[in-house]
């Protein structure tokens, strides 16, 4: 990475150090800023990298996380390699090769989604698709209110 080609925020400036990083936020835009919020509620560290030099949440996430170890521009290499785990944004291909290289050296790689679901405390049913997801939503939630469950849709 070439300091023209990207720009490094770090709260101490001490990128260099070769400690593991628990969570690796891969994208920020609403989704990474999103599970940002949610690893801080849960106490949990995490670094954040994004290809754009300017992402649309940066502003956002150094207002609310101005400590956090976060870079911009080409993805480095190095923090990917140091992760355990990798949220990708919905819009970053797992298949790009420095995510491919992290999940090869142990990292797992995992969504928002499987990130939320993980923690959740109730049964989940979740509907995806192109067509038709606000009426089988609906729909699935009629019938289990009809059965005597307590569901909510959203």
């Amino acid at each position: 990475m070439t300091p023209s080609s990207a720009t490094h925020y770090s709260p101490n400036d001490n990128n260099d150090d070769h400690t593991a990083i628990d969570h690796l936020i891969v994208g920020l835009g609403a989704t990474g800023l999103s599970v940002a919020r949610y690893l801080a509620r849960k106490n949990k560290s995490f670094a954040v990298v994004d290809s754009r030099v300017n992402p649309p949440a940066k502003a956002d996430l150094f207002a609310e996380f101005p400590q956090v170890l976060a870079m911009f521009g080409d993805f480095p290499t190095d923090l990917f390699l140091r992760a355990q785990q990798l949220i990708v944004s919905p819009g970053i291909a797992v298949a790009t090769p420095v995510i491919q290289q992290a999940q090869q050296n142990g990292a797992t790689i995992i969504g928002d989604i499987e990130l939320f679901v993980r923690d959740a405390q109730a049964p989940i049913i979740a509907i995806t698709g192109s067509n038709g997801k606000s009426s089988v939503t609906t729909l699935v939630t009629e019938m289990a209110t009809s059965a005597g469950l307590t569901a909510y849709a959203g």
